[in-house]
């Protein structure tokens, strides 16, 4: 993550696809800092829960991310598709 992720927002972003797994990527809080940085229409959290170590919560990550900035989020499971 860093600030310079905030001229992107300036680009108008219609989706963000942001890691959450936290260790190896961004984790939960750095996540929200970005999609607060860019301001993209949507979000989808990836990079979680396919291993111990980056076990997260997408639903509760999701729930701070729409109430913090009214962007809405999807979270999938592998296989699950979205029409965007």
């Amino acid at each position: 993550m860093f600030y310079d992720m905030k001229l992107i927002g300036e680009e108008g972003i219609d989706l963000a696809i942001l890691p959450i797994g936290d260790n190896f990527t961004m984790g939960p809080t750095d996540a929200l800092r970005a999609v607060k940085l860019i301001e993209p229409k949507q979000v989808v959290p990836i990079h979680y829960n396919t291993f111990d170590v980056i076990k997260q919560d997408p639903h509760a990550w999701a729930t701070r991310v729409e109430d913090e900035t009214g962007v809405r989020v999807h979270t999938m499971t592998p296989g699950d598709t979205i029409e965007i």
